[in-house]
C-alpha cells in the first residue's frame, strides 16, 4: 500500500519502471532535465523524505542556540568565506546525502582554481570555478541555463546523484588561517541549490559524458529558456479559451467563472494605455477562489501579481511577464525600459503560467478600486485533470508590504508564512528605497517544517535574485529578473522563481530577507509570494485596503546644489594618464549634487587632468568646489588657466563621504572657454596608494 500511494504521489515526477514485486522508482536524467521547465509539476504535494535546501558560503558566525533558544551572530556579513569544513589542503563547499539533485550553482567571483564535484564517491567534475560559467565546456555550455546577469554568474545545468554529493576546491592550510576558511583560491560566494527525493527514489547519476538523447533534452530545455521564452511551456492539449472584455464601474468587480476538474494553464490581462499605471495597477486587484472557498487564495494588486512593480515594467520570464500588446513575440525585450514603451504601444499585456488546478470551480475576480471605470481583457486557458486531486495542492499568491519583522531576529522582513503541506516556488520584492545607499545586504532565510535553523540562508538580496555587487542593471530571465532600478534609489523590483529548486514542505514554511534600513528612513519593502499548498493549508494573509497600496513611496528627493558646474558633464579637453568616468554615488548616500562625481583612476603622482569651462562673460569670483573623500583618494593641486589656485587637498578619510563646499581660492575668469586643472600631488601616509580623485562639481561665488 505505501508503495502505491508513493506512485501516486511522484508520478507526475517519476518515470515509472515496474517488474512485478520490484517495482521501483527511477528518474532518468532526460526527465530531471525537464523539471526545470515542468510547471504542473509543481502542484503535486511533495511526499515525505522530498526537501529542498541551499548550500552557500554564508557566515558561519551566525548560529541558532537551543539552550537560549536565541540566535548568536545573526547578521554576520562575511559571507564569502563560509565552508562546511577544511580537509588538508581542501575546504568543503557543500556536503549532501542522496538521491538528489543539485539546479543551480551561482557565485559573484570566479577564480582560476578548481571546483571538484565527487557524486556517489566518485570524482564526476574536475574544472576550474570560472568553467562552470564560461560556457567552454559542455554540458555546462547553453546560454539559457548558464550565463551572467548583471555581475552575477547563473548555472541551472541539472547534476543529478543517488547516494551523495561533495563539492571541495583546493586551499592550502596556511591561505585558510590567512583568508579565515576563504576559499579565495578559486572565488568568493557561492550558492548550491538542491532537493534530495526519498531514500527509496532511484536517480540517474550525472556525467559530464552525456549521450545524445540526454543532450537533446537540454537542447529543449535551453530553447525553452531563449528563444521561446514567453510562450507557454506547459503543452497545449485539450485547451478551452475564456475571452472576456470588461468596462468596471468604480468600485465594483467583474467575475469569471470556470467550472469542472480542471487547471488554468494560462493567465493573460489586457489594460489600455493610461497615463498614471503606478496607481492604477495597485487599485486594480486580482483574487481567485478556489472550490467555493471563503477566502480567495489569490489575492494581489493586478500589476504585483505579474511579478513587478510599481506600474508597467516589461520583462519576459517562464512563468510571468508584462509585454507590450502589439510587441508581443518571442523576441528579446531584456533590457528595455517601461516609459519608452509606453508610448508606442496602445495596451500592454500581461501573462502567468503558474499551473492552478481544481476540483469543482474557479472564480476569478478583478475588482477596479480607481475613480473611474477601467476597461480590462482577461484571457485564461484551461484544461481537464486527467488524475486525481487528492495529491494536489492549490495555486497561492498573495501580497503585503511590511509585515512585522520577527523579536528574535528585527532585522529579517517576512515574506511569508504558512501552515500544511505544499512548495514554495517564487517572490517577488518591491522596495522603495528614496534615500538610496545599498539597500540589499541582507540574506534570505527559510525555515521548513519549524526548524529553528534555515536550511536556505542566502549570502545577499541581490545574489538571492540572481545577480551581484549591488548592480542597477535591469534585466530578465527565465528564473530571475530586475525589473526597475535606478542606482538603487527610488523604486527597486527583483523576482526570483523556484521551478527545480522548488522547496517543499510537510508541516510549514516561512521566507524571511533580511531588511537593513527602517521604515522610518524610509525604506519600506512590499512583496508578493507564490506557493502551491494542500487543501488544508493555512494561509493567513488578508487583503491590503487599497489606502494602504497608495501613496507610501513619497519623499525622492534628488539633491541639485544651485548654481553648480557638474563635473561629469564638463568636457575633458586633456588627461595625462588614466581614465574618467561617471561614477554614481547613491550607495554612499545622497550628499552629491545630481547624484554624480567625476571619477579619475588608473593614475599616480605628477598626473593631471583639465576640465574646459565655457563663460558668458568675464569676472573674478571664488572657485567653489565639492570632492570626494575616501581611503584610495589622492592629495591634490587646483590649477585655473595655468595659475596655481589654493593649497593642496588631502583626499583621504576612513570612509567615502562627501567633503562639502570648499572655497579653492579666487579665480579671474575669462569670457568663452576657461581650462580647470586637477594634478595630482600625493597620498595621505595613511591611504590606499591607489591615487584616486573624485570631483562633484565646482561652481563661482
Amino acid at each position: 500500500m505505501k508503495k502505491n500511494l508513493l506512485l501516486i504521489l511522484l508520478l507526475p515526477f517519476l518515470i515509472v519502471c515496474a517488474d512485478g514485486k520490484d517495482a521501483r522508482f527511477y528518474l532518468s536524467y532526460e526527465n530531471i532535465v525537464s523539471k526545470i521547465y515542468d510547471l504542473p509539476a509543481l502542484a503535486v504535494l511533495p511526499v515525505k523524505g522530498e526537501k529542498g535546501a541551499l548550500a552557500s558560503s554564508y557566515d558561519r558566525k551566525s548560529k541558532y542556540d537551543d539552550k537560549s533558544d536565541s540566535y548568536i551572530d545573526w547578521y554576520a556579513n562575511a559571507d564569502w568565506a563560509g565552508v562546511v569544513r577544511q580537509e588538508g589542503e581542501n575546504v568543503v563547499l557543500a556536503e549532501i546525502d542522496g538521491p538528489g539533485v543539485i539546479w543551480r550553482i551561482w557565485s559573484a567571483s570566479l577564480g582560476d582554481g578548481k571546483v571538484k564535484i565527487y557524486l556517489d564517491g566518485k570524482l564526476a567534475i574536475d574544472i576550474l570555478w570560472k568553467d562552470y560559467f564560461s560556457r567552454k565546456i559542455a554540458p555546462f555550455n547553453r546560454k539559457g541555463l548558464v550565463y551572467k546577469t548583471a555581475g552575477g554568474w547563473n548555472n541551472y545545468t541539472p547534476i543529478s546523484f543517488q547516494k551523495s554529493c561533495k563539492i571541495v576546491a583546493k586551499a592550502t592550510i596556511e591561505q585558510s588561517k590567512k583568508f579565515k576558511m576563504d576559499p579565495g583560491i578559486w572565488g568568493k560566494f557561492f550558492h548550491f541549490n538542491y532537493t534530495v527525493f526519498p531514500k527509496s527514489t532511484k536517480v540517474q547519476t550525472f556525467t559530464m559524458n552525456l549521450s545524445p538523447d540526454e543532450n537533446r533534452a537540454l537542447d529543449r530545455a535551453n530553447e525553452r529558456l531563449t528563444v521561446n521564452l514567453g510562450n507557454n511551456p506547459v503543452p497545449r492539449k485539450n485547451i478551452k479559451k475564456e475571452s472576456v472584455s470588461w468596462n468596471i464601474p468604480a468600485g465594483k468587480s467583474k467575475t469569471l467563472n470556470i467550472n469542472g476538474k480542471r487547471a488554468i494553464t494560462s493567465l493573460k490581462v489586457r489594460i489600455p494605455k493610461n497615463k498614471n499605471y503606478n496607481d492604477l495597477l495597485r487599485q486594480l486587484t486580482l483574487s481567485i477562489n478556489w472550490d467555493n472557498e471563503k477566502s480567495p487564495s489569490v489575492w494581489s494588486p493586478i500589476g504585483d501579481f505579474f511579478g513587478t512593480a510599481p506600474g508597467i515594467n516589461e520583462y519576459k520570464s517562464l512563468v510571468m511577464g508584462m509585454v507590450g500588446n502589439n510587441q508581443y513575440s518571442t523576441r528579446n525585450i531584456q533590457s528595455q525600459r517601461t516609459k519608452n514603451k509606453a508610448q508606442s504601444t496602445n495596451s500592454f499585456e500581461f501573462y502567468s503560467y503558474w499551473y492552478m488546478p481544481f476540483k469543482n470551480n474557479a472564480k476569478i475576480t478583478i475588482k477596479n478600486e480607481s475613480d473611474n471605470p477601467q476597461k480590462i481583457s482577461l484571457i485564461v486557458e484551461h484544461t481537464p485533470l486527467k488524475s486525481s486531486f487528492n495529491n494536489l495542492g492549490y495555486f497561492h499568491a498573495k501580497w503585503h508590504r511590511d509585515l512585522e519583522t520577527d523579536k528574535k531576529q528585527p532585522l529579517d522582513w517576512k515574506i511569508m508564512e504558512t501552515s500544511g503541506r505544499g512548495r514554495f516556488v517564487g517572490t517577488m520584492i518591491h522596495i522603495w528605497n528614496p534615500k538610496g545607499q545599498w539597500w540589499g545586504e541582507g540574506d534570505e532565510k527559510f525555515y521548513v517544517d519549524g526548524e529553528k535553523f534555515p536550511s536556505t540562508l542566502g549570502t545577499g538580496s541581490e545574489d538571492y535574485f540572481g545577480y551581484a555587487w549591488c548592480s542597477a542593471e535591469i534585466f530578465s530571465s527565465a528564473y530571475h529578473s530586475q525589473t526597475t532600478n535606478s542606482h538603487n534609489r527610488g523604486h527597486v523590483s527583483n523576482n526570483r522563481w523556484h521551478i527545480g529548486d522548488n522547496i517543499p514542505f510537510q508541516k510549514s514554511f516561512d521566507a524571511y530577507i533580511e531588511k537593513y534600513f527602517i521604515n522610518s528612513r524610509p525604506t519600506l519593502y512590499a512583496g508578493i509570494a507564490y506557493w502551491y499548498l494542500s487543501k488544508n493549508g493555512i494561509d493567513n494573509l488578508k487583503e491590503i485596503p487599497v489606502k494602504d497600496r497608495l501613496g507610501y513611496y513619497t519623499g525622492l528627493k534628488i539633491y541639485k546644489e544651485k548654481n553648480a558646474l557638474e563635473a561629469e558633464k564638463l568636457p575633458v579637453v586633456n588627461i595625462s594618464k588614466g581614465k574618467t568616468t561617471t561614477q554614481n554615488m547613491l550607495n554612499f548616500g545622497n550628499a552629491w549634487s545630481e547624484d554624480n562625481q567625476l571619477w579619475w583612476t588608473e593614475a599616480g603622482i605628477d598626473d593631471f587632468i583639465e576640465l574646459e569651462i565655457d563663460s558668458p562673460e568675464k569676472s573674478e569670483k571664488n572657485l567653489i568646489a565639492q570632492l570626494t573623500t575616501a581611503p584610495n583618494y589622492a592629495e591634490i593641486q587646483f590649477y585655473f588657466n595655468g595659475k596655481k589656485v589654493g593649497n593642496e587637498i588631502d583626499g583621504f578619510s576612513q570612509h567615502v563621504v562627501a567633503s562639502g563646499k570648499i572655497n579653492i581660492g579666487k579665480v579671474k575668469i575669462k569670457k568663452g572657454k576657461n581650462i580647470l586643472k586637477i594634478k595630482i600631488t600625493g597620498a595621505n601616509p595613511k591611504a590606499e596608494k591607489s591615487y584616486m580623485v573624485g570631483l562633484d562639481y565646482v561652481k563661482f561665488e
